[in-house]
């Protein structure tokens, strides 16, 4: 930063009001430690810090006087403190969700090798005069269905023949489904957590910039992972796609009724227990503002926020 530009700084810090002479300090804290990269320099955080100690008064007893923007400070020090504790949460339960995403893009590619080795075998019976040898393909679904094979193999009528279906075990299709609750159960969880966040600093006008573009970060990311996985059975983005799935839907193909019941991440519900959990949390005072109450004198159960003050 140029010598001009601190300047410029130092004029938009004198020239602040409170709330924002404390929203740019609570940033500037919130940069060095995630990002490394602080806002601004040593000098303007030490000018920033003799404006809010200065701003305190003595009264006629000579008891030391809070400031409004000493108070809006603490109250920003402390949603900074709750936001990064359930920061973490969020990371945490981001891992454990897109564990779940990683098993069940597994199931679904072994449902596409299934697929394909269905289509394989029907063609091994196709003869050279382009017809298809029922023979071949009863004795194909015959020797699969024996031991040591086992595999889940049958013929089906399509098209005015019987061709070779080859599906997962029972115990495969069931575990999809339950693996795609458990993404849609830690995905909601983790949504509600990151809406709760978001409401506070909105409801509270505490937006802490690194924090929202994690944030940010982190959803695009599960929103990511979510469409990946869908399409691993279909591309939903292909021309012709709504018509394909109107036929595939009267079929009742079971791909697409696996592949729609993992929802897009924007369609995902909230838990909202979850939510009311966190609201709660994050509208508790927490050991810092505690801690600084007691040396100020603060009265019992006054915890500083600044949306209270205006």
């Amino acid at each position: 930063m140029t010598k001009n530009d601190e300047k410029r700084v130092l004029r938009a810090i004198s020239n602040a009001d409170a709330r924002q002479k404390c929203l740019l300090f609570i940033n500037n804290m919130a940069d060095s430690s995630m990002r490394g990269t602080p806002l601004l320099t040593n000098s303007q955080v030490s000018d920033i810090q003799q404006i809010l100690r200065d701003s305190a008064s003595f009264d006629d007893m000579g008891n030391l006087v809070i400031s409004d923007e000493q108070r809006i400070c603490a109250a920003m020090l402390d949603a900074m403190f709750q936001l990064s504790l359930c920061l973490i949460e969020v990371q945490t339960r981001s891992f454990d969700a897109k564990a779940d995403i990683t098993r069940l893009q597994g199931l679904f590619v072994l449902v596409e090798e299934y697929q394909w080795f269905s289509e394989f075998l029907n063609e091994l019976c196709l003869t050279k005069s382009g017809t298809y040898n029922a023979r071949l393909r009863e004795r194909a679904a015959s020797i699969g269905q024996r031991i040591p094979y086992g595999y889940n193999i049958s013929l089906k009528e399509e098209g005015g023949m019987r061709v070779i279906d080859l599906k997962l075990p029972d115990d495969g299709s069931s575990r999809i489904f339950d693996v795609i609750e458990c993404v849609k159960l830690k995905a909601s969880r983790f949504k509600a957590l990151i809406n709760a966040m978001r409401d506070f600093m909105s409801q509270e006008r505490i937006p802490i910039n690194v924090i929202i573009e994690r944030l940010d970060d982190i959803e695009e990311e599960m929103r990511s992972h979510i469409q990946r996985t869908k399409r691993i059975l279909y591309r939903t983005d292909i021309e012709g796609w709504e018509g394909l799935r109107a036929t595939l839907a009267e079929h009742a193909n079971p791909k697409l009724a696996m592949m729609e019941a993992l929802p897009d991440y924007d369609d995902l519900s909230l838990d909202q227990a979850v939510y009311d959990e966190t609201r709660f949390m994050l509208d508790q005072e927490s050991p810092l503002t505690f801690n600084l109450r007691q040396e100020l004198g603060w009265k019992v159960g006054s915890r500083p926020t600044y949306s209270k003050m205006q």
